[in-house]
């Protein structure tokens, strides 16, 4: 009895003990600009919120695509606190129109929508960062050419090939 047990045990947990991680289909994403908006698309899916790319991005577990898009996360959210915040100095100074000066009221409406402004770009600098690398991780064959210099200035050229099995 003993022994059955033992191998149905081995039978069952036999296909998970091959010591490696299944890979997951990852396809590579595309961007495309329009003048007011920008898409995405992905594995034939056109996907108009960048945080929806968030699951392909981090399941290429790579560190550079993960710092890139998480760093274009927490600017995008920042971006967000700071336009609600100025939503809320601007409801408060039209109940409240004689406590805020106008100059006041300019000052901090024009500095906002530059800081967000900047936020964006600089958000969606990273965001395209991480897209590049990730369709760079994730492409199966990669040739390459090297330029280096040996010890008494002689060129030596290389060439490599990475294929993924």
């Amino acid at each position: 009895m003993k022994i059955r047990i033992l191998i149905f045990f081995l039978v069952c947990f036999y296909s998970q003990s091959f010591g490696q991680i299944e890979k997951k289909a990852l396809y590579p994403i595309e961007i495309k600009q329009k003048i007011w908006n920008t898409k995405f698309i992905y594995d034939r899916q056109t996907i108009e919120n960048p945080l929806a790319l968030q699951i392909p991005l981090l399941q290429a577990r790579d560190i550079e695509v993960n710092v890139e898009f998480l760093t274009f996360k927490k600017q995008r959210k920042l971006v967000q606190t700071i336009n609600l915040l100025s939503a809320g100095f601007s409801l408060y100074t039209v109940f409240n129109r004689e406590k805020v000066s106008n100059g006041a009221y300019w000052s901090v409406l024009g500095g906002t929508t530059l800081l967000s402004s900047y936020l964006n770009f600089k958000s969606n600098k990273h965001l395209v960062k991480a897209i590049k690398r990730y369709n760079e991780v994730i492409t199966d064959n990669k040739l390459g050419l090297v330029f280096d210099k040996s010890f008494n200035n002689q060129v030596i050229i290389g060439v490599g090939f990475v294929h993924s099995f």
